[in-house]
Order: C-alpha cells, then structure tokens, then sequence
C-alpha cells in the first residue's frame, strides 16, 4: 500500500492493484489448464445388435378400433366384445413387446372404451397406446 501525500499536507492511502491483477490472472491460468483435466469420462458398453425375429406376425402392430356403435375391430377385423379379451390374448401372448394401440372414434362412449381397455390390460397388454384420429375419419 502505497502513501501519496496531498498538497495540504495530509496522509492519502493509495491501493496498488497491480499484484491483485497478477494473481487473479495467475489463478486464471491455472483454471485454464485445470478445467479439461476436470471432465469426467464415462464409459458406456453398448451390446452387439442382434437380428430382431423375422416371424412376420410380431411385425404388425396390434392395433383396437372402438367404432361410434361400440363396434370394436383389431387389426381391421370384427371382434365380438365378449371375445375381444380371448381374441387379444391369443395375438399378445407370442410377442416380445406386449404393446396394443387403441383408436376411439370420437362419438364412441367413455364406458365402451374404459371395458375395451381393460379388456387389452386383461389380455397382457403391458403398453397401450393411444392413435389420433386422421381427419377423413
């Protein structure tokens, strides 16, 4: 700390700033050269692919049409609501993924899609998803 004195005869301190510049620079550096070194790594072991089945009756989806009447169809086809958990099961119980996608027309009853979707739970359905209706429909 340096003293400056004024013209009037009084003591002034003065603050050096300089060393406090060259250590703020110096810890600078060093953060510089630090920072890359901080990174961590992870390692990630990938398994090797592996040929999906070529049995073409996991490769359609299964897919639950609930019509404004309560008429339900899977996969294009009428399905009696009585049959409908039977019928699903059979076309569950082979597949790897368990995954049924429902489509409810928009005038179909709350009710007849709740028992519909409960029918596809029943069966082993372990995902179901939800198709948007396309406009033509």
């Amino acid at each position: 700390m340096a003293i400056q004195l004024a013209k009037t005869g009084k003591v002034a301190p003065v603050i050096n700033v300089t060393p406090l510049v060259d250590v703020v620079l110096v810890l600078l550096i060093i953060f510089m050269v630090i920072a890359p070194l901080l990174e961590k790594e992870i390692v990630v072991n990938l398994p090797a692919a592996q040929m999906a089945d070529s049995n073409p009756e996991n490769d359609t989806q299964i897919v639950m049409d609930l019509g404004p009447d309560g008429k339900v169809q899977v996969n294009g086809v009428d399905v009696a609501r009585g049959r409908l958990e039977e019928h699903l099961r059979s076309l569950i119980a082979p597949r790897r993924d368990k995954v049924v996608f429902f489509q409810a027309d928009d005038a179909a009853g709350y009710g007849d899609a709740v028992r519909v979707l409960d029918a596809a739970r029943g069966a082993g359905a372990e995902t179901i998803g939800t198709v948007l209706a396309t406009p033509g429909r």
